[in-house]
């Protein structure tokens, strides 16, 4: 069983982003207090989840220290495999989530931890994307089930 490690928001698109214990997530909505909040252009964008052991590797490959919320996931997660997850159902406490897909990193990403090749070093490697099918709220330390 999965757990969530941390909670990443920003409120404003292009700004750091910064942990929060707790989130309250609003179906058909998004995040509470995040850029993204009724701000998105598909529902399989509402909310974004990372391996954190993803985030170890990547680090480790690089030799360097970036912090989880620096690759701007909203869920930073351990001990489930997201990429399994598509088409799949998670819940978190109240929490449904759908996993639509992998969501690929991003030049932007890159440039911003100035650091070459990300792009590529990450694909595949670099979160899921999903949409919140029934509100409530979630903290650091929950569960994750997968759902049949």
């Amino acid at each position: 069983m999965g757990k969530i490690e941390a909670i990443n928001i920003t409120n404003i698109s292009e700004e750091n982003t910064f942990y929060v214990n707790q989130a309250i997530l609003e179906k058909g909505k998004g995040i509470v207090n995040d850029r993204y909040y009724e701000n998105f252009k598909e529902k399989k964008e509402q909310v974004t989840l990372i391996n954190l052991e993803y985030i170890n590797n990547f680090n480790n490959q690089i030799k360097q220290n970036i912090d989880a919320k620096d690759f701007r996931r909203n869920i930073i997660v351990s001990s489930i495999n997201l990429n399994e997850l598509i088409n799949k159902k998670i819940k978190i406490n109240d929490v449904t989530l759908k996993i639509h897909e992998i969501c690929q990193p991003c030049k932007y990403l890159q440039n911003k931890l100035k650091i070459p090749g990300l792009v590529k070093m990450l694909i595949n490697k670099s979160g899921v994307r999903a949409e919140i099918l029934n509100s409530g709220s979630l903290s650091v330390g929950d569960a994750i089930k997968i759902l049949k």
